[in-house]
């Protein structure tokens, strides 16, 4: 069951690095951001509509890139509320049900379908509608679709710790299983 804790912790590390390395990209939307509503402030008459797809490509980008790694350290919504004063055990039950029923088949006929999304898109070399926009749109709906697959690994790694946890009989520390509220450190 150990082997089980170390496959989610590669997995949670790989989608912290990819997650970390898109963090700079944060910078980069808040120049353009800022060139872009200065820019509409002060009435300079240049094409602006590629700055504001581009802060949407950027949005996308840093989006896609941290969904995966926000499932894998429990930072994704739910609501706590109903099952806060249950034992441990019992959340993780609810966890696994919710990830087996729900969470996974979601996102896997997500990514089943996405391929097609972004398949026909990249066929089509699809770009913006706008003719002073940006070209390659569908490169944004592969990073988007790699964001989903991102998803599924997340939902992946939280199951092998509540797996662990459940079947393997190692404690909460072992397999670094957070369920419930989270508090954020000082």
């Amino acid at each position: 069951m150990l082997a089980l804790v170390g496959i989610a912790d590669w997995i949670k590390n790989m989608l912290e690095k990819v997650a970390f390395a898109s963090g700079w990209l944060l910078v980069v939307l808040m120049f353009i951001t800022t060139f872009d509503i200065v820019c509409r402030k002060l009435g300079i008459p240049i094409p602006l509509t590629k700055f504001q797809e581009m802060e949407y490509y950027l949005h996308t980008t840093v989006f896609s890139f941290w969904m995966g790694y926000n499932y894998s350290i429990n930072t994704h919504p739910r609501v706590d509320s109903y099952t806060e004063q249950f034992s441990l055990r019992i959340r993780a039950w609810i966890e696994l049900i919710g990830c087996l029923v729900f969470a996974l088949p979601f996102m896997l006929m997500i990514v089943y379908y996405g391929w097609d999304f972004f398949y026909s898109s990249m066929l089509q070399n699809e770009a913006s509608e706008n003719s002073s926009g940006l070209p390659w749109r569908w490169v944004m709906k592969g990073i988007f679709y790699l964001g989903m697959w991102f998803v599924v690994l997340g939902i992946i790694s939280m199951m092998l710790r509540l797996i662990a946890f459940l079947f393997g009989g190692l404690s909460q520390a072992e397999t670094k299983l957070d369920l419930g509220h989270v508090e954020l450190e000082a």
